[in-house]
This record gives C-alpha cells, sequence and structure tokens, in this order.
C-alpha cells in the first residue's frame, strides 16, 4: 500500500497531458468515418451479383458441411478467389455485415498506417493521426469506385477483404526493416502463421500477388543482408507464392465468364488490346492519383524550405533513407499491381483499388517527414478533412436515397403473389464514384422474376 499512493500521480502525469491531442486527434479521425462506413454499409441494397448469394441463403443453412461444399464448388467451377466466399458471408442474415465491413474498412486504413510509418502508430501522437488521415483522404479522393468498393459487397468481398489479408501478410515483413525497429528476437512460432496466412493472402486475387511476392522479398534480402534473416519470412513467402500458383491454375478460371480466360493467351491478349487501351491501363492509377498534387506541392515546398530552416527541425515522422525505400517499394507494389492487369481477361476500375492503396501508402510514407512546420501539417491536415467530408458527404447523400428504396424493393418481392407483375422504384442515383447504379436492366429483372416465380418485375 505505501507505494501505490506515488505511483498514481505519476500515471496521470505521464498519460493525462501527452495522450490528450493525439486521443483528440484520432477520435477526429476514426468516429466520423467510422459512423460514415455504418451508415453506407446498412443502407446498402442487394444488387447485382449480390443477388445469387442473396437466393443461396434463402435456400441453404448456413454451416460447417455447406461452406466446404460450396468452397469446393467455387474452387472448380466458379469464382476461385478467396474474397468469393467472404462475399458469401457477408449476406448471412443478419447483423454481420454491418458489424464486421466497417471494422474491416478500418483495418485497412490501420494496416497502411503502419506501412507508411514503418512501426505501429500511437494514440499520443497527432503526426500519426495525420498519417492515417492523409491515406484515408487520397484513398477517398483518387479510388475511382469508391462507394461500390467500400459498400458493395461483392467488391468489398473480392478487392477489400483480399487486400485486407495481403496488407496483415506484409506488416510484418515492414516492421522488420523499420529504421527504428529494434533488433526482434527469431519468433519461431510465427512460421506456421506466416505461412497459413501467406497461403489465404495469395487466394485472395490474380493482380496483386507477384506484387506482394515481390515486396515480400525484397524485404527479406534486407533483412538478411542486416543480420535480420528470419524463417517465418521464407515461410510466409512459400505460403503466399503457393496460394497464388493454386488460384491462378484453380478449375475455376476456365470456368468463369464463360471460359473467356482461354479465348487468349497472355501475350495474345495484350497484342490483341492495342498499344492505346495498353496505355490506359497503366496510367489509370496514375491519372487517378491527381488529387494529391496539393499535399506533393506542400511537401515539396517544405523540402525546399528546409536548408533555411534554423537547426533542430522537428523530428519526421519516419527517418530516412529506410523510410524512403519503403515508400518507393510500396509504389512501386502499385505499379507492379497495375502492370500484372495487362495479362488480365478482364478490366475495370475496380481493379485499380489495390495498386492506389499502395501508392498511397508510399506516397505519404514519402510525404509525412518532409511536414515539419506548423503551416504544412495544418495545411494538409485541412485538405484531409475537406476531401474526407465531401466524399462522406456524397456517400451519406446517395446511400439515404438507395438505402430505403432497396428495402422497399426487396419487401414487395419477398411478399409477392405468384404470377404477379411486380412494380419496384427505380434507384434515382445514377452509377458514379459513389454508387453502383441500378442493377435492373432487363436482363436482371426477368431472371429475377422467374427466381421469385412471378410474371414480371417492372420499374416505377
Amino acid at each position: 500500500m505505501p507505494d501505490a499512493a506515488p505511483s498514481e500521480p505519476s500515471k496521470v502525469k505521464a498519460s493525462d497531458p501527452g495522450m490528450a491531442p493525439g486521443l483528440a486527434a484520432w477520435a477526429a479521425l476514426v468516429v466520423p468515418l467510422w459512423l460514415v462506413l455504418l451508415f453506407c454499409v446498412h443502407g446498402e441494397p442487394v444488387s447485382g451479383d449480390g443477388w445469387g448469394h442473396y437466393w443461396w441463403h434463402r435456400r441453404e443453412s448456413l454451416s460447417l458441411r455447406s461452406f466446404v461444399e460450396l468452397s469446393g464448388e467455387f474452387y472448380l467451377y466458379e469464382n476461385p478467389r478467396l474474397g468469393q466466399l467472404a462475399t458469401l458471408l457477408a449476406y448471412t442474415p443478419g447483423p454481420y455485415h454491418a458489424i464486421v465491413t466497417p471494422l474491416v474498412e478500418l483495418g485497412v486504413l490501420a494496416l497502411l498506417t503502419v506501412l507508411a510509418l514503418g512501426r505501429w502508430p500511437s494514440v499520443r501522437r497527432t503526426e500519426d493521426a495525420l498519417v492515417a488521415a492523409l491515406i484515408a483522404a487520397t484513398m477517398a479522393a483518387c479510388v475511382p469506385q469508391i462507394g461500390p468498393m467500400l459498400f458493395y459487397r461483392p467488391f468489398a468481398g473480392n478487392y477489400l477483404f483480399g487486400l485486407a489479408l495481403n496488407l496483415l501478410w506484409l506488416v510484418p515483413y515492414r516492421l522488420e526493416v523499420g529504421l527504428a525497429a529494434p533488433a526482434r528476437p527469431a519468433r519461431i512460432w510465427l512460421a506456421p502463421v506466416m505461412l497459413v496466412l501467406g497461403f489465404a493472402a495469395g487466394l485472395c486475387n490474380e493482380h496483386t500477388g507477384v506484387a506482394f511476392v515481390a515486396m515480400g522479398l525484397a524485404a527479406a534480402i534486407v533483412a538478411a543482408r542486416c543480420g535480420r534473416g528470419r524463417v517465418w519470412m521464407i515461410a510466409g513467402l512459400v505460403g503466399l507464392a503457393a496460394g497464388y500458383v493454386l488460384l491462378l491454375t484453380a478449375p475455376g478460371q476456365h470456368q468463369r465468364y464463360f471460359g473467356l480466360a482461354d479465348q487468349a493467351g497472355v501475350v495474345e491478349r495484350i497484342v490483341a488490346r492495342g498499344a492505346l487501351a495498353n496505355l490506359r491501363i497503366v496510367v489509370a492509377p496514375a491519372l487517378a492519383m491527381v488529387w494529391t498534387l496539393p499535399l506533393v506541392a506542400i511537401a515539396l515546398i517544405e523540402r525546399g524550405a528546409g536548408a533555411a530552416r534554423a537547426a533542430s527541425p522537428a523530428p519526421p515522422v519516419s527517418g530516412p533513407p529506410a523510410a524512403r525505400w519503403a515508400s518507393i517499394a510500396l509504389a512501386l507494389g502499385g505499379a507492379v499491381c497495375t502492370l500484372t492487369l495487362l495479362g488480365s481477361p478482364k478490366i475495370g476500375p475496380r481493379l485499380h483499388f489495390a495498386a492506389i492503396a499502395l501508392i498511397a501508402a508510399g506516397l505519404v510514407g514519402w510525404l509525412s517527414p518532409q511536414l515539419r512546420s506548423a503551416w504544412a501539417r495544418r495545411g494538409s491536415a485541412i485538405l484531409a478533412a475537406g476531401a474526407l467530408i465531401y466524399v462522406g458527404a456524397r456517400l451519406v447523400d446517395a446511400y439515404r436515397v438507395v438505402g430505403p428504396l432497396g428495402a422497399a424493393r426487396l419487401e414487395r418481392l419477398e411478399h409477392a403473389a405468384p404470377g404477379a407483375v411486380v412494380r419496384v422504384p427505380a434507384y434515382p442515383v445514377a452509377p458514379c464514384r459513389y454508387f453502383i447504379g441500378d442493377d435492373f436492366a432487363a436482363p436482371r429483372r426477368q431472371a429475377l422474376a422467374d427466381d421469385y416465380g412471378v410474371q414480371a418485375i417492372e420499374l416505377e
């Protein structure tokens, strides 16, 4: 008891004053972001490819046996990605999608922040909150289909969930080669964990596997040269490569899109597409990143003013040169994801999501150490807040409309009499960055009418 009294004041003194600004900065970012994500996820209507998953849950009871059987069916005959199973789970009746998906999205932001910093962010540091805010704002401003990528379950399951697993796999490599990272124990126990995690990450997306293998291999080489070679690094690479090969060679790859992948080889596909179309694919992420030019300008001004600044500048968020090389590696990883798309039989804006996420982490990792003056940090924070507020408002505005209309559609279809003509409301929000658009074109409506046993579905 005599020792307890002196320790209490020291705890308060160590935590309260220093932690308050950091906690306030993190709360100002995370709480509104989570609320927007929760609102939009809750309002996302069943649409597009989601109808198949929705109907599976109406016909089947989810159990371990049915889940395993469907996993085999996906791998052999349909979409073999692990994200397809995540999509199926997202349509499970109940609040699970609204609870889990926003947490996964915040988790992706946290993992990208770790990659940019080279260490775990601290709730005590407003600078770390600024790094997370800049990454979130870059994603919000630059991802071409930000609403569908976050909320349309077939996209979120296949690409957001897949990216989350790959980032989770990459983070230990980044921490091992972080500039400020102390010598870590060998952690042999981590080898089987990384083997399994790598295998799962490799099964996620065809266009990201090469990039993540390259980044992990580069980190393992750097660690080995610094005397930090680890068995778990090799195990993780083996697992990722094995999962990736299994994904590429899945029988379902030959069945999807009516065998589109077998209609031409990779080189033949690239040649047939033409130079201009290939160029559009390659430059798409760079064009999307044009919204970051004001942040880059602030960083360049700060960099130029560094020589004239008085001695003892504020310590950078992540010190050079290791931070610079890590930022370059992340940006190159995004570029490799884009180049891998040249061999894809299907191209769409959704496929640039991982590339833009990696480039955003690399850009902010390079940019944040330059923001040493108060005006630069304040200006960057204002730009980030402006982008997040604008995009958040557009997302909420779209989903506050389509959410109730989607619920009304579902209600009318579920209670329609057999053979009836069902009239449902049309979505007034056109396809855009914030909403995928109305999926009730004539073929979709007729197929769904057959499923529900009604004569026809008409749009009001």
